[in-house]
């Protein structure tokens, strides 16, 4: 039986059954988990030329198809499987995030986790900095849910009394905020 992700590609270009077989062959091997419906759009790219121009449909041209996929997967859609900052990690500490395309994608993880019932007091509070950065949360909007002593004492400037229920107020603000995304149908936070 043929593998229908090769019968949508000999559409639009000749391939041999051996080539078939090697890649299947190969791809077994490399990427066991790798679905039918994965190689079909897979196919679909690389006809389009999203992994560059098509001269032959041999072995290296199909499994570089692959091969590029499954290296972007890993870079843009993956790193949502991955665990969350531990919140203790201090700015010194080398796995504190430094860019922003990797505080982005802590958001995005943190909302994730949100959406599956991760309650936001295991998120970074960094993660309340970044969004107030962007504009997605005003700077104060924290203050609102906290008690009314911690936010007299806050206004006073006597922070350090109240620095769980200053990071519990900004918890609360980032609940909020992922609440009104999810409302809208948002599946992320920022578009990586």
């Amino acid at each position: 039986m043929r593998n229908p992700a090769f019968e949508f590609l000999r559409q639009f270009k000749q391939v041999s059954e051996v080539t078939e077989e090697l890649v299947t062959k190969n791809l077994k091997k490399k990427f066991p988990n790798l679905t039918i419906e994965q190689l079909t759009d897979i196919f679909e790219k690389g006809i389009s030329g999203d992994y560059g121009k098509v001269y032959a449909m041999d072995v290296q041209t199909i499994l570089g198809w692959v091969e590029d996929f499954m290296r972007k997967q890993g870079s843009q859609k993956h790193y949502l499987e991955a665990g969350l900052l531990d919140p203790s990690i201090h700015i010194t500490d080398v796995r504190y995030p430094t860019g922003i395309r990797e505080w982005n994608q802590e958001v995005n993880k943190c909302y994730n986790s949100y959406l599956k019932g991760v309650k936001p007091e295991y998120f970074h509070p960094h993660v309340y900095d970044r969004l107030v950065m962007d504009n997605k949360i005003h700077h104060s909007d924290f203050i609102k849910y906290m008690s009314s002593d911690a936010q007299t004492m806050y206004k006073d400037g006597q922070y350090e009394l109240v620095g769980t229920d200053i990071r519990r107020g900004k918890h609360q603000s980032i609940a909020n905020y992922f609440n009104k995304q999810r409302d809208q149908g948002f599946d992320k936070i920022y578009q990586l």
